[in-house]
């Protein structure tokens, strides 16, 4: 034998050195339940040991509006999104001023919650729509404010006001988008209208829970 080969043979040695045999016939068993008995939903599961749950799946996924719309929420959740804060932690050129107000670094909580212009259409809408909900503040963490307007909320209305929630951060991340990109002067005006607009396309595309939040006219 060459000297790889002798040193695999001793290595093997070594382990199996603690080996017992015995007369007792071999037999299968599955780890992953007590009863060592194999299930498709332990392999399920044990998929799954070590992973992490992202705490805001559930009203991005659960929520009623267009896979782009939860795709970008899934972004903010995982600080996937191009803000200028994230802009600067990877040493990339950066206006570090929020587009929409002008005044404050911009950070996604920022841009969705503390910005004074997305307060203000925050405001437009859940008083078009006359929910009972508190408005951002101006510290306010964009998904600590979504779970907690969530759990103060009516049952009745909670799956109109997920996709609202979509709808209406979907549409401020645009209007900044056209801000940076096509030098427009940002508009709550605007922005209002179109959200508003958009509100009523997705009720009629299927959005029943929005549809029963949202005025008639």
């Amino acid at each position: 034998m060459g000297p790889a080969a002798t040193i695999e043979y001793f290595n093997l040695w070594r382990r199996i050195q603690q080996v017992q045999l015995s007369d007792v016939p071999d037999k299968i068993s599955w780890k992953w339940t007590q009863s060592g008995k194999y299930s498709a939903s332990s392999a399920y599961k044990a998929l799954f040991l070590g992973s992490t749950t992202a705490p805001s799946w559930r009203p991005i996924w659960r929520c009623w509006a267009p896979t782009n719309a939860k795709f970008f929420l899934w972004l903010v959740s995982l600080d996937r999104c191009w803000s200028a804060e994230r802009r600067a932690r990877h040493g990339l050129p950066h206006d570090p001023h929020c587009k929409l107000c002008d005044q404050e670094f911009e950070t996604m909580d920022h841009l969705l919650v503390q910005c004074v212009f997305s307060r203000i259409t925050w405001h437009e809408i859940l008083s078009w729509c006359r929910l009972p909900m508190p408005l951002p503040e101006a510290n306010s963490s964009f998904f600590a404010w979504w779970s907690a307007s969530l759990a103060a909320s009516p049952a009745s209305v909670r799956k109109g006001l997920n996709s609202l929630v979509a709808l209406t951060a979907w549409s401020i991340w645009k209007h900044r988008n056209v801000a940076l990109f096509d030098d427009l002067r940002p508009s709550t005006d605007a922005l209002v209208h179109t959200i508003k607009e958009e509100a009523r396309l997705w009720s009629r595309a299927g959005t029943l829970g929005l549809a029963s939040i949202i005025p008639v006219t």
